[in-house]
């Protein structure tokens, strides 16, 4: 299996956090721990993996919504993400990882279902990315870092086709 070294680990939550434009010292510190906690258990993905992988990111950042899905409806890209409910984003999200063990989408399709599943109030992104690195290296393939700037709007483009 494809290993991450410390400094590509830390280039990665740097950046993704600079993505969703958050800098403070504890977001990066619960990024790191969140990857980490997330690379040692990569073996059983399901929503509650998913769920604790975002409680630990937001969990000094927002601890109101840490791990919890979301209650309210969410604005993206200027579009509104209607609140579904617990039950829905649990069935859509066990199905999402089901295919991760599967292997049956790629990384990015299976990244571009959980964004537009969007299960989260906020840290959607960062979870999703931290997920769709998982999923690349479980099927052995390189560490992606995307980076701010025009690797931002190239992935941003993901999202609209």
């Amino acid at each position: 299996m494809y290993k991450v070294s410390k400094k590509q680990l830390n280039e990665f939550i740097k950046e993704n956090n600079a993505i969703e434009g958050v800098y403070y010292t504890v977001a990066h510190e619960d990024g790191l721990e969140s990857w980490n906690w997330a690379y040692s258990n990569m073996c059983n993905i399901n929503t509650d993996y998913i769920k604790n992988i975002h409680k630990i990111l937001m969990k000094r950042v927002n601890p109101r919504i840490a791990g919890k899905t979301r209650e309210c409806d969410v604005w993206i890209g200027g579009q509104r993400k209607l609140f579904i409910n617990e039950f829905i984003f649990t069935e859509q999200l066990n199905n999402l990882c089901a295919e991760i063990l599967k292997e049956k989408m790629t990384p990015k399709e299976a990244h571009i279902l959980f964004e537009s599943i969007h299960p989260f109030e906020d840290g959607n992104g960062r979870v999703g990315r931290i997920l769709y690195n998982i999923h690349r290296l479980r099927m052995d393939l390189d560490f992606h870092i995307i980076h701010t700037g025009d690797e931002q709007y190239k992935y941003y483009q993901w999202f609209k086709n």
